[in-house]
């Protein structure tokens, strides 16, 4: 293999896994924002019975998803280690303040 076929090689290796690390970093930071507005419209809106429950639900398993794609993506080496115990305490004291 010479130089030139080597050189597109790794082009194309670095291509690849960026777009890796986007869709990681991009889905946590969409997960992230949408269990924020979930937080918000549970506290603003004081709504009762099935919507109440419904709403915790959701909001379970949207922590259950990101927790799963934040260790995905330390395990894939997207992110720092500390960063992912940094996010992910964030959002479990948010979750603890919910009354499940």
């Amino acid at each position: 293999m010479n130089k030139k076929q080597k050189n597109r090689k790794i082009v194309a290796q670095s291509k690849r896994n960026r777009l890796i690390n986007r869709r990681y970093t991009s889905t946590i930071k969409t997960l992230s924002k949408l269990f924020s507005l979930k937080i918000k419209t549970l506290k603003l809106n004081n709504v009762g019975g099935e919507e109440l429950s419904t709403l915790k639900l959701e909001i379970l398993s949207l922590v259950k998803n990101l927790y799963s794609i934040i260790d995905k993506a330390v395990k894939k080496g997207v992110i720092h280690k500390n960063t992912a115990a940094r996010k992910k305490s964030k959002i479990g004291l948010i979750s603890k303040q919910i009354q499940y």
